[in-house]
C-alpha cells in the first residue's frame, strides 16, 4: 500500500517521472507564437530565470495560474466558478473556517455555544480585527452580511442552507452587543457550522463598504489577509496583503489558523495547461495545478507537491439493470479485481486505495472506513455460477477528457474479463457522460465525485431512489434513516459510529466501488516557500512567500 501523502513535502520527482515519461515529450508541444499570445494577454512580461526585475516592486509578485478568469467577486454569487472561490479564499473570512482535515475552528468567532435542543448558536466575536477599508468589525456586519446573502437581488446560491430547503430555517439573527451574534434555528443541525465554510458560498463577513449607494455590488471588503486590488477582466486578478490584518496565533491549517501575508498575489488566466507549464518552466508564472499525465521533467527551478485529496473515484453499477439488479453479480465485479493495484497503477504510485465515501484525510475517517473488497477469484466463481451467470457482456462506460477515469476503465475492462466477467468499454464525451449519469442510463460507469465538506452531504448525495432522482446510486431505505437520525447529532464521536455503519452497509449492498480520493498535485516553483496541499484544493498564500 502506498504510504498517504504528506501535504508539505516535496514530491520526489526523478521516482514519479520515470512512471510518467512518454517518448520524450515532456515538455508541451505548443507553438510559441500561441504561447507568447497567451502570456501577452496576461499582461505578463517574458524573463528568464535569470534575469533580474528592471524595476523591483516593494513586494514580490507571487504569479498562479488558473484556467479561466472569475466571473464575479461576490462570494458564492450564481455567476461563481471554482477560480472565484480560490481568490476569494484568500480576501473574505467568516465566524468560523474549515482545518486541513475539514474540521471546523474559530474564526472571526473566538468561540460558540450551542443551545442544549441545538437551535440556538451564541458567537463570541472577536476584538481588534479590521475591514479592509479600515473600519471595526462587529456583530452588525454578521447580521448585515446574512441578511444581503439572503435577498434574491444577492444571487448568493446557498440561500437553502439557511432558508429551510436544505437545511434548518434561521428565525433570527440577534446582536445583543457588538461583539455578540446569537442564530436561532427552527431545527437543530449538525452542518450548520459547515454550511458557513462552505468554499463556493460562505457565509462571509463583508462592510457594507461591498456595495456602492445605490446597493449594486462593488468588489469584496471583507477582513481576510488579503484586499481586492485589481480585476482586469479576462487578464487577472491581483490581491494585495492586508496590512492590519489581525491573525489568529493557532497554527495554519487549512482556511484556520495564523495568516502572515507577505506577497502580492497575481492569479494570472492561462487557458491551457500546456501554455501554462511553459509560462512555469520559463519562470513567468510560480504555480499551477498539474495533472498526473502532464509532469514536466525533473529540474532545480520547480517542484511538484503531491497531497491527499477529497474527490472519490468510483466504478458505479447501475443497480436497476436486469443484471446488476442481483447483488451477488455486484459483489463478484468487486472481488474479481486487484483494487490496490489498480489504484496504484492508474495513479503512478499518488494515492492508495480507499474503498469509504468518507476521505481518509478527514477527522471522520476511522478504521472502520478502512476496511476494503479484497479479491478472492474462488468466491467469484462460485458467486457468478449461485447467480446463474451465463457470460452476458456488460458495457462500463467512461471518457477521455479526464485520463484517470479512462485509465481505471480500461484497467477494470481487461482485469474482469481474466476473471471471468465480460466487459466492454464505451468511450464517450465527457458532456454524453454526464447526461447519461444524470438518466442513469448505463450499466457500469468510471465516473468521479467533487469533493463534499463531511460525510453526511457525500452519503446524502449517494443514497435515495432512484425512481424520483436517477443520479442516486445507492436505495436503501434503512441507510437513509440512519443518515437522518444524525441530522442534528452534533457530537463527533457519535457522526463517526453512523458514518463507519453506513459505509459497512455500502460495502454489503456494493451499489457502487469506492476506489480512491484523487490527488492535489500543484507544480512549484522553488522560488517561493510555504505551499501546501489540503484536500479541498483552494490554493492559500497568506504564508507563502518568494525569493
Amino acid at each position: 500500500m502506498v504510504t498517504p501523502f504528506d501535504g508539505n513535502s516535496r514530491f520526489p520527482a526523478p521516482h514519479r517521472l520515470a512512471a510518467r515519461r512518454v517518448g520524450n515529450r515532456w515538455v508541451p508541444s505548443m507553438k510559441r507564437a500561441a504561447i507568447v499570445a497567451t502570456l501577452a494577454a496576461a499582461a505578463l512580461p517574458a524573463r528568464a530565470w535569470a534575469q533580474p526585475s528592471v524595476a523591483a516592486p516593494a513586494l514580490p509578485e507571487i504569479r498562479f495560474a488558473i484556467n479561466t478568469d472569475t466571473t464575479t467577486s461576490m462570494p458564492g454569487n450564481v455567476l461563481r466558478n471554482t477560480f472565484t472561490d480560490e481568490i476569494l479564499a484568500n480576501v473574505v473570512e467568516s465566524l468560523v473556517a474549515l482545518k486541513g482535515d475539514l474540521s471546523v475552528a474559530p474564526m472571526l468567532a473566538d468561540s460558540w455555544d450551542i443551545s442544549p435542543d441545538g437551535k440556538q448558536y451564541t458567537f463570541h466575536l472577536r476584538h481588534g480585527v479590521l475591514f479592509h477599508n479600515g473600519t471595526p468589525f462587529t456583530s452588525a456586519d454578521v447580521k448585515w452580511s446574512y441578511e444581503y446573502f439572503m435577498k434574491p437581488q444577492s444571487g448568493y446560491v446557498c440561500r437553502g442552507n439557511y432558508d429551510g430547503h436544505r437545511g434548518p430555517k434561521v428565525l433570527a439573527v440577534n446582536t445583543p452587543d457588538p461583539h455578540t451574534v446569537v442564530f436561532e434555528l427552527d431545527r437543530p443541525s449538525a452542518l450548520f457550522l459547515t454550511h458557513m465554510t462552505e468554499p463556493r458560498c460562505p457565509l462571509a463577513i463583508l462592510s457594507p463598504a461591498s456595495l456602492d449607494k445605490n446597493g449594486a455590488w462593488l468588489k469584496p471588503v471583507g477582513t481576510g489577509p488579503f484586499v481586492f486590488s485589481e480585476w482586469k477582466q479576462g487578464q487577472y486578478v491581483l490581491l494585495k496583503p492586508f496590512t492590519q490584518y489581525q491573525s489568529r496565533t493557532e497554527p495554519p491549517s487549512g482556511l484556520a489558523g495564523a495568516k502572515h501575508p507577505q506577497a502580492n498575489v497575481r492569479f494570472v488566466a492561462i487557458p491551457d495547461e500546456a501554455a501554462q507549464l511553459s509560462a512555469l518552466m520559463s519562470g513567468q508564472i510560480d504555480e499551477m495545478n498539474v495533472s498526473e499525465n502532464n509532469l514536466p521533467p525533473a529540474d532545480p527551478h520547480w517542484h511538484v507537491i503531491a497531497g491527499p485529496g477529497a474527490d472519490p473515484a468510483a466504478l458505479l453499477m447501475q443497480t436497476r439493470d436486469p443484471l446488476l439488479a442481483d447483488v451477488r453479480i455486484r459483489r463478484a465485479i468487486a472481488l474479481a479485481v486487484d483494487l490496490p493495484g489498480v489504484v496504484n497503477a492508474v495513479s503512478g504510485g499518488l494515492a492508495h486505495y480507499n474503498s469509504s465515501l468518507t476521505p481518509d484525510a478527514e477527522a471522520f475517517y476511522t478504521a472502520g472506513d478502512a476496511v476494503g473488497y479484497k479479491q478472492n477469484l474462488p468466491e467469484v466463481k462460485r458467486l457468478l455460477a449461485a447467480a446463474g451467470y451465463a457470460g452476458q457482456t456488460l458495457t462500463l462506460e467512461t471518457n477521455r477528457r479526464y485520463a484517470h477515469m479512462y485509465s481505471t476503465a480500461v484497467y477494470l475492462q481487461s482485469l474482469l474479463s481474466q476473471a471471468g466477467i465480460n466487459v466492454k468499454l464505451q468511450v464517450v464525451e465527457w458532456g454524453t457522460q454526464v447526461n447519461d449519469f444524470r438518466s442513469g442510463h448505463f450499466q457500469l460507469m468510471s465516473f468521479g465525485y467533487s469533493a463534499r465538506l463531511e460525510p453526511a452531504l457525500m452519503y446524502g448525495d449517494v443514497l435515495g431512489d432512484k425512481s424520483k432522482n436517477p443520479m442516486v446510486q445507492w436505495e436503501n431505505p434503512k441507510a437513509r434513516a440512519l443518515l437522518h437520525s444524525i441530522d442534528g447529532v452534533t457530537d463527533t464521536a457519535a457522526r463517526k459510529r453512523a458514518f463507519e455503519q453506513l459505509h459497512q452497509m455500502m460495502m454489503d449492498d456494493v451499489p457502487m466501488i469506492v476506489l480512491y480520493d484523487s490527488p492535489d498535485l500543484t507544480l512549484v516553483s522553488n522560488r517561493l516557500q510555504g505551499v501546501t496541499t489540503w484536500p479541498l484544493r483552494l490554493k492559500r498564500f497568506s504564508n507563502v512567500t518568494k525569493n
